[in-house]
This record gives C-alpha cells, sequence and structure tokens, in this order.
C-alpha cells in the first residue's frame, strides 16, 4: 500500500484521500466548461487532473491547437500519435480495466483519432466527453480498451 502524502498544504492524505482531491478540483474546474479543441478536451482535462496528484507535465512543447487535426499534430510534436502512447509514455502504469480506481485514465471507444481518454469515477462509470452533450458527463462506456493508474 502507498504511503500518505502531504500534497494538499501539509496535510497527511492517503492514496485515496489524494485520488478524491484530485478529482473533486479536476470536476470543479471543467464540469460547466463546454469542449473546445485546445482548452477543454480530454487530454486538458486529463493533464490538470495529473497535476493535481502531483504529476509534473510539460506539455508547452505540444503548441497550441483548435481541431481535430491541431491535436494530433500537437501530440506528434510530443512523440506520440495517440493520446494512450503519451499515457504510456508518460511513465503512468497500465492497468487492467477492472482494477481501476477513482480518478485513474481510462481509453474508451471514440471517433477522434487520436484516441478518447476519460477519469474514472467509481461504480462502472467514467468522467468524460460525449458528442451528445457540450461538456463533461458521467457516462457508463460498454468497453474500456486500456486504463492507467494514476499514483
Amino acid at each position: 500500500m502507498d504511503a500518505p502524502d502531504r500534497s494538499q498544504g501539509g496535510i497527511l492524505m492517503t492514496p485515496l484521500e489524494k485520488r478524491h482531491a484530485a478529482i473533486e478540483a479536476t470536476m470543479s474546474r471543467y464540469r460547466q466548461l463546454p469542449f473546445e479543441w485546445g482548452k477543454v478536451d480530454c487530454a486538458k482535462v486529463a493533464a490538470f487532473h495529473l497535476r493535481q496528484i502531483g504529476l509534473k507535465l510539460s506539455l508547452s512543447k505540444a503548441g497550441r491547437y483548435s481541431s481535430p487535426l491541431g491535436a494530433a499534430r500537437a501530440l506528434k510534436r510530443l512523440g506520440y500519435s495517440t493520446l494512450a502512447e503519451m499515457a504510456d509514455g508518460i511513465g503512468l502504469c497500465p492497468i487492467p480495466p477492472a482494477y481501476l480506481m477513482l480518478g485513474d485514465i481510462a481509453e474508451i471507444e471514440g471517433d477522434s483519432p487520436i484516441g478518447t481518454i476519460c477519469l474514472y469515477a467509481g461504480n462502472g462509470n467514467l468522467f468524460g466527453f460525449h458528442e451528445n452533450h457540450p461538456g463533461l458527463v458521467t457516462m457508463t462506456p460498454k468497453n474500456i480498451l486500456r486504463a492507467w493508474s494514476i499514483l
């Protein structure tokens, strides 16, 4: 079991508390915002979420983008062709989807050529974007393709 962490202003936190704090911060920031390539998309939400648990990500080399093609180009500048490749490349630990815990990252089927990632919300649900809703929603996917632990 992971040791408690002092990441919230010196307060001792268990791994589950750290996950909960990260998901709360992420949802607080993004829940009410509409999807927008390069500003409020699954990659930006996941990057913010990972920073909340202490993973230092430098996505500045990706540059700005405002379309699916621009997102693919931004990923390519980082050396990846999909979001799943990037999750592996930044060192997230792949896990079986059955082992997902609150706040972990999951890849689901989607229409984007770079892939679609979401945050695990518990009880088989994910927080992510869906074409029938303007912003983040809670959804129960039929198939989780891959998963990564955030801790």
